[in-house]
């Protein structure tokens, strides 16, 4: 690590996951924190709720086209800080995280001297939902009116990790093209704009999270020991692989089902409306 001490480390991991799990719970944000997003980004808002779901879905149809070959490593970026900022608010001390052209990724981290079995479960089992977690997260801060706060946050949490973390020149140039040119288009296109991207990105993460953590699920049962989670989880539960494989795969479906449901919620009757028609 450069710069940051445990403590501060430790800081860092709680407010980053303090923040993702705050809006992807739908709180109302504190009258304090309102007046510092809107000195941050004062003209900050949402696009309408039609787009917002449009730029979600957009996200979905991307996921299942020959690009998400550039955009998945936006899910591996995403899986390895899960992994890093859950150890990090566990005291223990992340120290490096590797992104590979094939979209694998490594973080590694420093154990504190009473480490034990429950922590690394969390630690382990932070990774393969992250992404979930996060499109949720957008989702929800994009509706409550913070698109251009979120994608801030967002922009903020990756050049962290460049400057901290990120090891390998893949995973620094990709990181930091990803960055740069956010901040661009950050001051060149309006709060709406913003709000729609971040909507796209999180339906890529919702669908991206689940093939994941599929794959994680396939290679548990056809390629043992390839060092997957859910093999960590294992060593220090005892549970299966396979049944760990799955009941992550069941926890991003879950998390990134509620992700696309509040991405759709005002359109939900007619969805509805129209699957019954179909029947």
């Amino acid at each position: 690590m450069v710069g940051l001490g445990s403590f501060d480390m430790w800081v860092l991991s709680v407010a980053v996951l303090a923040v993702s799990l705050f809006f992807g719970t739908h709180q109302s944000l504190p009258p304090e924190a309102v007046d510092f997003l809107r000195w941050l980004a004062p003209t900050d808002g949402s696009p309408s709720a039609s787009l917002v779901a449009a730029g979600f879905a957009a996200g979905v149809v991307l996921e299942a086209s020959p690009a998400k070959l550039l955009f998945r490593y936006f899910s591996t970026a995403v899986h390895e800080l899960g992994h890093a900022f859950m150890a990090g608010a566990l005291f223990a001390r992340p120290k490096t995280i590797l992104i590979h052209p094939s979209s694998s990724g490594l973080a590694t981290f420093e154990l504190s001297p009473n480490w034990g079995r429950f922590r690394s479960f969390l630690v382990s089992a932070a990774g393969y939902p992250a992404p979930s977690i996060a499109a949720l997260a957008a989702i929800q801060a994009v509706q409550l009116g913070h698109s251009q706060a979120w994608a801030v946050f967002s922009m903020a949490v990756l050049a962290i990790a460049i400057v901290l973390l990120i090891r390998n020149f893949w995973g620094f140039f990709w990181t930091t093209g990803v960055v740069v040119g956010s901040y661009f288009v950050l001051k060149m296109v309006s709060a709406e704009w913003v709000g729609i991207a971040v909507a796209g990105i999180a339906g890529f993460l919702a669908m991206n999270g689940i093939e994941f953590a599929q794959i994680q699920r396939q290679l548990v049962r056809q390629a043992p020991g390839s060092g997957v989670d859910a093999e960590a989880i294992s060593h220090v539960t005892g549970l299966s692989p396979r049944l760990v494989a799955s009941g992550h795969l069941l926890v991003c479906i879950g998390i990134s089902g509620a992700a696309g449901y509040f991405a759709i919620q005002p359109y939900w009757f007619e969805i509805q409306n129209w699957a019954t028609n179909l029947i």
